[in-house]
C-alpha cells in the first residue's frame, strides 16, 4: 500500500513539468512587404510531426537542408494564413534557423526560426490583418502564441509590441481566427 502511494505521489509531480515555450510571431513592415518570424520549440514540432526528427542534426546556428525547408514551407501553409480586408495573402518561407534558447523553468532547448514575407494588399497601410495559426496546438492544444508588433525606430527603448496572445481555439471546425491592429 506505501509503495502504491509512493509510485502515485511520483507520478503527480510530472503532471506539474514545465511545457516548452510557446510560439513566438514577431511582425515589422517596410514599404513593400510585411515580413515576419515564427519561432516554436524543436521538440514540440518533431512531436507534431515526427518527420522532422532529422531537424535535430542540424548544427545551431545554422539551416536546414532545402529538402528540410520545403517540408516547413508545406506544414506552415497548412498551419498559418494571412488575410487582409478578407483577402488571403501569400505567404513565402524564406529562410529558417536552428538554434538553442534557454528558459528558466525547462533549460536548454533548441528552437526552429522561420522567416517569412507576405506582400500586403495595401502596403502603405497593412494592418489590421486576420492571422489564422494552428501551427503545434493542433496537437498540442496546450501550447500558447504570443504576436509582437516590432518597431524598426532605432531609438525605441521597447522595439516589440504585444499585439495578442491566445491558445488552441476551433470555431465552426476552423481555427480561430485573430485581428492583428498596428499598436
Amino acid at each position: 500500500m506505501l509503495l502504491t502511494f509512493f509510485l502515485m505521489a511520483g507520478s503527480i509531480g510530472s503532471a506539474f513539468a514545465h511545457a516548452l515555450p510557446g510560439s513566438v510571431l514577431v511582425f515589422s513592415e517596410n514599404e513593400d512587404y510585411l515580413s515576419f518570424t515564427i519561432t516554436f520549440s524543436l521538440e514540440d514540432l518533431i512531436i507534431v510531426e515526427p518527420k522532422f526528427e532529422s531537424l535535430a542534426n542540424v548544427e545551431s546556428g545554422t539551416s536546414p537542408s532545402k529538402k528540410a525547408l520545403t517540408a516547413l514551407r508545406h506544414y506552415i501553409e497548412a498551419h498559418v494564413a494571412l488575410s487582409q480586408t478578407s483577402r488571403p495573402l501569400p505567404i513565402r518561407l524564406i529562410n529558417a534557423t536552428l538554434t538553442e534558447a534557454n528558459n528558466e523553468h525547462v533549460g536548454t532547448y533548441s528552437q526552429i526560426e522561420l522567416q517569412l514575407v507576405s506582400t500586403p494588399i495595401k502596403p502603405t497601410r497593412t494592418f489590421p490583418l486576420s492571422l489564422k495559426y494552428d501551427a503545434l496546438m493542433h496537437e498540442i492544444r496546450s501550447h500558447r502564441v504570443t504576436v509582437y508588433w516590432q518597431n524598426d525606430d532605432v531609438d525605441d527603448i521597447e522595439p516589440l509590441t504585444g499585439v495578442v496572445d491566445f491558445g488552441y481555439r476551433m470555431v465552426d471546425g476552423n481555427p480561430q481566427t485573430y485581428e492583428i491592429a498596428h499598436p
